[in-house]
Formats: C-alpha cells, structure tokens, sequence
C-alpha cells in the first residue's frame, strides 16, 4: 500500500501576521510522579501557534508579545491553562492525572478535535503506550482485548493472515461490517484480496465462492504499528454524519507519530520469535492390523505388509511397524521470525520531521510459505508563519505472502 497526503491548513488567528514574537520555553511534568510528560500539547489561547513536548518534557515555541496563556493538554491529564507575562520567559508546568480522560482532546473528523466531556458520540481510545505494550503482527489486533464489542477473528492461520474487525455486531443481509479506516485524515481501503489459492486447492468444492478458504489479506495490515500515535474508535450517528454512509460500521482512526521540537531521538527495535503448531491432531496407534483394518477398512491392510504393496516399503530408515509423523513432516517446521524497526524525530520549532523504516520476516510451519514486509514513513511539519501549517505524510509499504 502506498499513499500520499498533503495538507494546507490556514487557521484565523487573533495575532496579526505582522506582531512580534517572542520566545517562551518550559517544561511540563506529572504532578504526581514528577515525571515528564511527553507528546503533551502546548498552545497558545487564540491562535494557532503550537508545540509538542520532548520525551524529557521540554517545549519551545513563539508568542505574540505581551500577556498570553497558553494551554497545554496530554490524553490521561486533566488539560491547565497557564498565565505567562510578558517578562517571563520560561514556565514549568505540572499536570494532574484524568482518570476518565474527560478533558482529552479527540479527533471527530479530517482536521477538528474536541473535548471529550463535550462529544456527542461515544469514542474509545488506544494510546500509543497501550499499542506498543504487547507486539502483534498487525495494528487491528492491537484492538483486542481494549476496546468494548471488538470482535476480532482471524481470515487464515498463514503468515500475514488477513483479520476481520467488527465492532459494530456480525450481521448484516448483504453488506460488510467492517469499519471505516482513517489514517491521518485520509480515508484507506481495507479491501480483502483474494489469493486464488482456491483456483489450485479447491476448496470451496464447487459451493458459494465467498465462502471459500482463500486466505484473504486486509490491507489495512500494511500499516507499521511502530508508526502509530493513536487509534480512536468513533461509534454513533454523528460518526456516520462526518464520513458518509461508508461510516455506518464505526470508524476507525488512525494518528501516526509525529516530530517534536528538539534534537534527534533515535529508536532502535529488534524482536525476535518463532512459530510452533498450536493444535495438533494427534495420532492413533492400533494394537495389531486387525485393529487397523477394521477401522479403516480392507485398503488399510496394505500398510501394514512386508513387500512392495506397502507405499513405505523401501523409503530410508522405514521399519515394519513404524509410525509416521505425517503431521510432523507436513507442518513440522519452528521457523526464526524476526522484526527490525528503527525511527529518526526532531526537529525545530518551526520545523518537525519523523521518518521510520522497518522490515518483518516471518516463515511458515509448512514449505514454501512465509510472509515478509517492508515498510517506509516519513510525516514532515512545516509552520510557514503564525496562521499557516503545511503537513506531508509519505508511506511506502512492500508485502509478499507466500501460501
């Protein structure tokens, strides 16, 4: 999946095009922890200037001179305002936790945020530290288990196996159930492609092809979940009143990681894991070929004769009397899968940059099966003055599934 977004936004500010500006730094702090709170918004009361806390806290930004307020909000602390005056160049700001995230700011449509106390739909949010908290192959099973009503099943057990997310119930006459996703303003296809694989298997048997066994993959699972800020889960008729029809099932979106002020912040991620069948079938062990043949019939004796009428007569290392691990030999393979991650942000204040790059390897229990993904980011912020902001997402993703 490859797409590219480019957004202009001119937003009316009180400060004239022409006001000086002045400097204002700080740093913002857990008022129970004293811990730093980082990716908390900074802005300025009434107009559009705004900053983004380091991972130590800190913020940099311009200011009209004179008397301003600034605002600064973070989802789980309750948002403060702070008066600063017009000699005072540095404020050390402390946050109180907001245990039902009352006053966190949520998306509600392609560029507009609101309080949550003043929503007038139900939304669930995912943070970034919930994401990253457990690693999963794709970002919809991230949902599992901190969303209400996710209903998340897997399309195949095949690496790179497609997902269904249903969060709105499982029934519908003749459409799909599947939600609406967002990803930083621009509406993406989650379309399942089929692989054909029932062309060579055929495995539906000649019945309903949609109800075949084709291992479809969502695309939707293209996206890096080291990419992801947030993840907002919009329910309700005014959700549906902001996207369209399209937004009958739920929406789903999605804020990828941004730049911040300040020097380069480099992450590097390794993980490493390996695949076993989880639910093996077993096998049966008969106490003589009497047994056998009457419970497979007279084809079975075959199996169980000393000469060439035996399709294992001859084969290396074969006893009279052996068990085979057919299902051992079929699904037997503990391959060493491995995902590398690594990310570049910073920035200054007028400029945020964040790039990222990974790369996935996962191999299959059976031959000639496998998935690999390469993926490429970049999301740019450009503040060309104090009522305009220029923003660029860039994604690149390479995926190849072997079934």
């Amino acid at each position: 999946m490859c797409y590219l977004s480019f957004a202009l936004l001119a937003a009316a500010g009180a400060a004239p095009a022409g006001a000086q500006q002045r400097p204002i730094t700080g740093r913002v702090t857990s008022a129970t922890s004293s811990e730093p709170v980082a990716r908390a918004n900074v802005s300025v009361a009434g107009t559009a200037i705004t900053a983004l806390t380091s991972e130590q806290g800190e913020f940099s930004l311009s200011a009209p001179e004179g008397n301003v307020t600034l605002i600064v909000r973070r989802i789980g602390f309750k948002r403060r305002e702070i008066a600063v005056s017009a000699s005072q160049g540095r404020v050390e700001v402390t946050l109180e936790p907001d245990v039902f995230n009352l006053e966190a700011v949520v998306v509600t449509g392609i560029a507009t945020g609101v309080e949550r106390r003043n929503l007038g739909n139900a939304v669930a949010t995912v943070s970034a530290s919930e994401l990253g908290f457990v690693p999963t192959p794709s970002i919809e099973q991230q949902l599992q288990g901190k969303v209400a009503g996710a209903d998340i099943q897997a399309n195949s057990g095949a690496p790179g196996g497609g997902l269904q997310v249903r969060l709105r119930g499982v029934t519908s006459i003749n459409a799909t159930a599947e939600p609406l996703y967002v990803v930083d303003g621009v509406i993406v296809s989650d379309v399942a492609i089929p692989s054909n694989q029932n062309a060579v298997t055929a495995a539906s048997g000649g019945s309903n092809p949609s109800l075949n066994q084709d291992a479809q993959v969502n695309r939707i699972a293209d996206l890096n979940p080291n990419d992801i800020e947030s993840m907002e889960i919009l329910r309700g008729a005014s959700a549906s009143a902001i996207y369209g029809q399209k937004a009958s099932n739920v929406v789903v979106v999605i804020k990828t990681k941004r730049g911040q002020s300040g020097g380069p912040q480099f992450t590097v991620s390794q993980k490493l894991g390996t695949f076993d069948i989880a639910n093996k079938m077993g096998s049966r062990v008969f106490p003589d070929s009497v047994a056998a043949v009457g419970a497979f019939g007279p084809s079975a004796a075959k199996y169980f004769r000393n000469n060439s009428t035996n399709p294992y007569f001859g084969r290396p290392g074969y006893t009279p009397g052996q068990a085979f691990p057919l299902e051992d030999e079929l699904a037997g393979r503990k391959p060493l899968s491995y995902e590398t991650a690594v990310s570049l942000s910073g920035g200054t204040e007028n400029t945020q940059y964040f790039a990222s790059a990974t790369s996935k390897d996962d191999g299959g229990i059976i031959d000639n099966t496998g998935f690999q993904r390469q993926a490429l980011r970049l999301n740019l912020d450009q503040r060309l003055g104090s009522r305009v902001h220029a923003s660029l997402n860039t994604s690149y993703t390479r995926t190849l599934a072997q079934r």
